[in-house]
C-alpha cells in the first residue's frame, strides 16, 4: 500500500460487462487508478470464477481480473434486466464488454444509440476476430488465438510440435493493450469530449504482441529462427537451473574467467557472436560441465558481480520470497474471503490504495448498493430481487 498511489480516473464510472480475463483485466487497470468500476454478470456468474484454481465462487483467473470492482447481477434475457443495463450506462463514461458481435446492439446498448444519449462515452469491444469480417462472429478463446496467430508455432518443442504457452498470454496481453487504449480515450475524452467505440481484438493483440518474432521469420523465408546470441540458455548447477547469457564478447570474456577458462575467449570458435551460434551446442555443452560443479546461488553472485547476465530459474514460490521482490513491494497480501490470503502483484508503477485491497466481489455482491446509486428506491429494488432479474449476495447489507 502506498500514500502516494497513481488515481487519475477517480470519478469515472466504468460498466465492465465483460467475462473472463481480458476484458475483466483492463476494466480492472482503470480500477486500480480510482475508477469506480462495476462489474455486471448474469445470474450463472462470469464464467471466469470458474477457471483455473476454482472454490467458493473465486478463481485464480477472476481474483485478479476483478479486485477492487463493486458487483451487480442482472438478468439481461428479461426486458426488466436491459432497462436496468440501459439505466446503469446512462451513468457511465466507459463501457467493457466481450458479446459476440451485435449481442450489445441487441441489449439496446448499441454504440451509435449510447453516444446520441450520452455523447462522449467510450465503449470497449473485445472479441476473438473483430467485429467484421468473414471470422467476425467465431468464438475466439486464449487456446485458439494461441494457434491462429503462430504463437503455438513460434513455441514449437524440441521435435517441432506446436504447444501452447503454458499461461493465458493472449487474454492477458490483449487486456494490457485494452487498457493502454482506455487510457488514451479518456485523455482524449476530458481534452475534447469525444467519445469512442474501441474494438480490440485477441487476433490483433497477439499479432502485436509477437512482432520481432514474427518479422524475424518472416525475413527468414519461414525458417526456425536462429538464437541471436551466445551463450544463452537453462543450466544445471549443483544446487538447481540458472539463466545465463552474454550479449557481448566482453561479457562472454568475463564469464570464461570466472569459469576459469580464459582461454574460450580467444578458441576460433567462441571468438565472436556469430562464430559462438555456429558452436552454440559445444559451447553450452563445456558449461554445463562447469557449472555443475558449484552451487547455483554461487554461481550467480559471481556473474552478476562481474556484469554477467544471470539469474536462477524460480518456482512462483521462489519469486514471492524473492528478497528483492520483497523489498520493492511487488507482492501485496489480500485477505480474500473465497480463497484466503494470497499475494497479488499490482500494475507497476501505480502504487495501491486501501480501496485496491479489496477482493474480487461475490456475485451480486453490491447489487442493492448500486441500484441506489442508479435511482432505484427500496421498493423497486426488492421487486427487482423478487422477480430475479437482479439478484444479490446474502451477505450483503
Amino acid at each position: 500500500m502506498t500514500d502516494n498511489a497513481l488515481q487519475p480516473y477517480r470519478g469515472v464510472r466504468v460498466l465492465d460487462l465483460a467475462q473472463g480475463l481480458a476484458g475483466p483485466y483492463a476494466a480492472g487497470m482503470l480500477a486500480a487508478m480510482g475508477a469506480d468500476v462495476i462489474k455486471v454478470e448474469p445470474p450463472e456468474g462470469d464464467w471466469g470464477r470458474l477457471m483455473g484454481e476454482a472454490r467458493n465462487g473465486s478463481s485464480s483467473m477472476s481474483l485478479p481480473a476483478n479486485w477492487g470492482k463493486r458487483a451487480i447481477c442482472v438478468d439481461a434475457r428479461s426486458d426488466e434486466g436491459k432497462a436496468v443495463l440501459h439505466r446503469l450506462a446512462e451513468e457511465a463514461d466507459v463501457i467493457v464488454e466481450s458479446f459476440r458481435p451485435g449481442v450489445l446492439a441487441k441489449l439496446g446498448l448499441g454504440y451509435e444509440r449510447l453516444a446520441a444519449e450520452r455523447p462522449g462515452i467510450i465503449v470497449v469491444s473485445i472479441s476473438g476476430y473483430g467485429q467484421n469480417g468473414p471470422h467476425a462472429r467465431r468464438p475466439g478463446s486464449d487456446s485458439i488465438i494461441q494457434a491462429v496467430s503462430g504463437m503455438a508455432s513460434m513455441n514449437r518443442d524440441a521435435s517441432g510440435t506446436p504447444r501452447r504457452v503454458g499461461m493465458l498470454a493472449v487474454d492477458m496481453v490483449t487486456g494490457l493493450y485494452a487498457g493502454f487504449a482506455m487510457a488514451g480515450a479518456l485523455f482524449e475524452q476530458r481534452a475534447s469530449g469525444q467519445g469512442r467505440h474501441l474494438q480490440i481484438s485477441l487476433i490483433q493483440a497477439a499479432t502485436a504482441f509477437q512482432m520481432t518474432a514474427l518479422l524475424q521469420n518472416l525475413m527468414r523465408d519461414g525458417q526456425a529462427g536462429t538464437p541471436t546470441t551466445a551463450p544463452s540458455g537453462f543450466f544445471a548447477t549443483r544446487s538447481g537451473m540458472m539463466s545465463v547469457t552474454c550479449l557481448r564478447n566482453a561479457m562472454f570474456a568475463k564469464l570464461c574467467d570466472v569459469v576459469g577458462h580464459p582461454e574460450w575467449a580467444d578458441d576460433p570458435r567462441f571468438a565472436t557472436n556469430n562464430a559462438r551460434i555456429e558452436n552454440i551446442d559445444a559451447l553450452h555443452a563445456a558449461m554445463a560441465v562447469e557449472f555443475r560443479e558449484r552451487d547455483r546461488d554461487d554461481w550467480v553472485e559471481q556473474f552478476n558481480a562481474v556484469g554477467v547476465l544471470c539469474g536462477p530459474v524460480n518456482e512462483y514460490a521462489d519469486l514471492v520470497a524473492d528478497e528483492q521482490v520483497r523489498d520493492m513491494g511487488v507482492f501485496t497480501e489480500v485477505d480474500t474471503p473465497a480463497l484466503g490470503v494470497l499475494p497479488l502483484a499490482g500494475l507497476p508503477g501505480i502504487g495501491m490504495t486501501p480501496d485496491q485491497q479489496r477482493p474480487d466481489p461475490p456475485l451480486g455482491g453490491h447489487t442493492r448498493e448500486v441500484l441506489a446509486e442508479a435511482g432505484y428506491n427500496e421498493s423497486e429494488i426488492d421487486a427487482l430481487l423478487a422477480a430475479r432479474v437482479c439478484l444479490h449476495d446474502p451477505r450483503e447489507n
